[in-house]
């Protein structure tokens, strides 16, 4: 099972939102969709659900293609939107029953059961969906995704605006979800990539700007080592073994020194350190931070 995103491209007027956009997605993962305010992620979203239809390219979702066959194609997905749309007069379980009903769901009851208590919502689902919290509707959103078992799940900002207790519960859901089908969500809060995900996909200006893991995004773009002394070091930058290095002192007890030869680095600092009388705390390949990547990828 795999999503195939095949030069994807969306233009409104003079404004180019998606320009040529590949990306394939197997089933099993849960990728971070990143990208600064007008990148084109929700306009990709959009397209992939169905919502929208792109001026160019194709969507292929277990070998359906959304211009083949459009109605099949979007009978496997499922989507919750930024804005989370609900019919807040409605109860709960009414709401449920009503797109089981839509989505002719064999043996409703029992899927509308698994369903609330997949989503913590069985204390929730004799209530208006109007008097719920931001945190209970967003499960709800989440929950009208998920009812008809869909390959594919589109989350576009499930997190936004939920307090840390709600954060870390719809987490482990997103991460359960994962496990029968593919999920891809849009975010801007980057711990919850690192959180939850295996993988991103970056948009910048339109265009793909990086599709990799976690780990190889976070591999430094300019090998470096980080080595923090237990006493202050700058009386000893003057020495010629300094001198020869390329390093950035960030306090009067770190360094950060840049270097292809990571293990030689280390090698000769504690060389160093030994021959000197000094004391390391920490001495470690440095790796970049997923904002420092981010702003790098968006600027």
């Amino acid at each position: 099972m795999a999503l195939i995103v095949n030069g994807l491209s969306k233009k409104y007027e003079a404004q180019l939102a998606v320009d040529n956009l590949s990306f394939t997605i197997e089933k099993g993962s849960v990728v971070g969709f990143l990208g600064p305010n007008g990148a084109g992620k929700s306009t990709t979203l959009k397209m992939i659900a169905g919502f929208l239809a792109p001026d160019a390219g194709e969507v292929i979702l277990n070998g359906i293609s959304n211009q083949k066959d459009p109605i099949a194609f979007k009978k496997l997905i499922g989507y919750l939107p930024e804005s989370n749309p609900l019919y807040e007069e409605m109860y709960v379980k009414e709401y449920f029953l009503f797109l089981a009903d839509i989505h002719k769901i064999q043996q409703p009851e029992k899927r509308i059961e698994q369903v609330i208590l997949q989503t913590g919502l069985t204390q929730m689902q004799h209530k208006k969906i109007g008097a719920l919290s931001k945190g209970f509707k967003q499960r709800v959103g989440i929950a009208a995704a998920i009812i008809h078992q869909p390959a594919l799940i589109l989350l576009d900002e499930p997190t936004s605006g939920l307090d840390p207790n709600q954060l870390t519960e719809i987490r482990n859901l997103i991460q359960q979800l994962s496990k029968e089908a593919i999920v891809l969500f849009s975010t801007h809060i980057l711990q919850e990539v690192t959180a939850i995900c295996s993988s991103v996909i970056v948009l910048h200006q339109s265009k793909l700007v990086a599709n990799t893991s976690i780990d190889q995004l976070r591999k430094p773009t300019e090998p470096s080592v980080r080595v923090v002394f237990e006493e202050d070091i700058t009386p000893h930058l003057s020495d010629p073994f300094f001198q020869k290095l390329n390093y950035d002192q960030v306090d009067k007890r770190a360094l950060v020194i840049k270097s292809t030869d990571e293990q030689g680095v280390k090698k000769s600092v504690l060389n160093f350190a030994l021959d000197k009388g000094l004391n390391i705390q920490s001495l470690h390949t440095q790796e970049a931070s997923l904002e420092e990547i981010f702003k790098l990828l968006t600027h």
